[in-house]
């Protein structure tokens, strides 16, 4: 009998140290101006830029920015997520490899109003879903505003 109070009691101790060091972590998707310190710490780590990920080539950085607006915009209509009239400050976290490791957001206050875990939830099955073309030998970061839906389009 004590020898499975001691393993229960082991299993708890690991339960709560796994739970501790998760909630260390910032999660995927997350509002900007909450868990500063490690909002800070990914600002340290990113310090590459996607301008500086596509070769300080800005049409390049642009372009695959507006490219991944209009997937946003596409992820929307396709789970029937309403986002006409939402605008949010953006801030992405990408990996090497261009997946998204971290998204925060903050919606501005000229926005429509929208429940913010509603919005969180959104952009985390986007995140999930969503590669970027975007290729670096270092993680990178983009900070924005974004209005939904994506009208920018590129002048020739």
């Amino acid at each position: 009998m004590k020898r499975i109070s001691l393993f229960v009691g082991m299993f708890l101790a690991l339960n709560l140290v796994v739970a501790q060091s998760q909630q260390s972590q910032l999660a995927k998707v997350f509002v900007l101006g909450q868990a500063e310190e490690r909002y800070e710490q990914l600002t340290t780590t990113y310090t590459q830029t996607l301008l500086g990920a596509c070769q300080n080539n800005i049409q390049a950085a642009f372009d695959n920015w507006l490219t991944m607006m209009r997937a946003v915009d596409a992820h929307a209509e396709k789970i029937d997520f309403n986002l006409k009239g939402v605008k949010v400050w953006l801030h992405v976290f990408w990996a090497e490899n261009g997946s998204i490791d971290h998204l925060g957001f903050l919606l501005r206050p000229d926005s429509r109003h929208i429940d913010e875990a509603e919005l969180r939830a959104f952009f985390a099955s986007f995140v999930n879903e969503y590669q970027f073309a975007v290729k670096s030998e270092r993680k990178y970061s983009h900070y924005t505003g974004a209005t939904f839906p994506t009208l920018s389009e590129r002048a020739e």
